[in-house]
């Protein structure tokens, strides 16, 4: 036996967010099938241990069952693409989409950005449900668009409209990326960097201000590098060495108040993947696959990103 649900539905049942259901998914913490309808499927016994965790009794009531041999036909059921005449890109879209976008504006309310250039949540998702791909991958609205995920989390029929403007990006020939994004995710795989800093600058940085803050404020303080064994592996926003390097000394000191066991890498210590911005997702991986590299080889337990 099936128990069928939607993510808005699981949320409110047990009291968390739609992202906490969706990273269930996603980890694997719940064993989900896509089905119809922005729906999922999972064995009705994980959903009573669900339950059961969260003290609850199984919300149990006709059609949100279904027989397992429907499991099969549901295999089937993916994004499509919606075909263009001349299309240069296709953009893979939940074909549920268009049936249940009600185009009733709350997304748009939401932005911190709409009607800027024309901007629209509702546009975008109307347009993609429509098969207009050149028009959404050639125009300035994903790159202006801060991903701030407002429009999805206010949106009454759950349209998973970040992940829509990610394929849009990604979409895009790399070349035509704008210029700093693309720029910016080249230099993080070539220099382990958004800005390029070369490893001798960062290193010279740190134990430069090493040495300020155990002379001003804190005895014997010397900037953790390359530590084996810290407890926290610590990244760090690119601008900051670049631009404000002082503003690290804020967390530097905390963490020095309170005893924590952290490090920084050498090497890869970039902690804002663009690559994930851009919808770049081969980028993506290899900063994040260094960052967890970086975890490894050091042997430390916990990770601190500073976004």
């Amino acid at each position: 036996m099936m128990y069928e649900f939607k993510v808005s539905e699981m949320a409110e049942e047990f009291g968390v967010h739609r992202n906490t259901i969706r990273n269930w998914i996603n980890a694997g913490t719940l064993a989900a099938k896509e089905g119809p309808g922005k729906k999922y499927l999972i064995p009705f016994e994980d959903y009573r241990q669900l339950c059961e965790k969260f003290g609850r009794e199984p919300h149990v009531h006709p059609g949100n069952h279904v027989h397992p041999v429907a499991i099969e036909a549901l295999k089937d059921i993916k994004a499509i693409p919606i075909p263009m005449a001349g299309a240069k890109s296709q953009l893979a879209i939940d074909p549920s989409m268009a049936s249940e976008c009600l185009t009733c504006g709350t997304c748009a309310s939401a932005c911190p950005i709409s009607g800027v250039d024309g901007l629209d949540p509702r546009k975008i998702v109307r347009m993609a449900a429509l098969g207009m791909s050149d028009e959404l991958i050639d125009s300035s609205w994903p790159w202006k668009c801060t991903m701030c995920g407002k429009c999805e989390e206010s949106c009454p029929a759950n349209i998973q409209i970040i992940a829509l403007m990610r394929k849009i990006r990604g979409s895009r020939e790399r070349d035509k990326v704008p210029g700093p994004i693309h720029k910016g995710v080249m230099m993080c795989l070539e220099r382990g960097n958004n800005l390029g800093i070369p490893k001798d600058d960062f290193l010279f940085l740190c134990e430069d201000l090493g040495e300020e803050l155990a002379a001003d404020e804190c005895p014997g303080f010397k900037a953790p590098v390359d530590v084996q064994g810290a407890r926290v592996l610590v990244t760090v926003n690119s601008k900051e060495p670049f631009g404000e390097p002082d503003d690290m000394k804020w967390w530097w000191k905390i963490f020095h108040a309170a005893g924590e066991s952290w490090t920084i890498s050498s090497e890869n210590w970039e902690g804002v993947n663009w690559g994930l911005f851009s919808g770049d997702d081969d980028a993506m991986r290899a900063i994040v696959g260094r960052i967890v590299d970086n975890m490894r080889r050091l042997n430390c337990q916990v990770l601190l990103l500073p976004e």
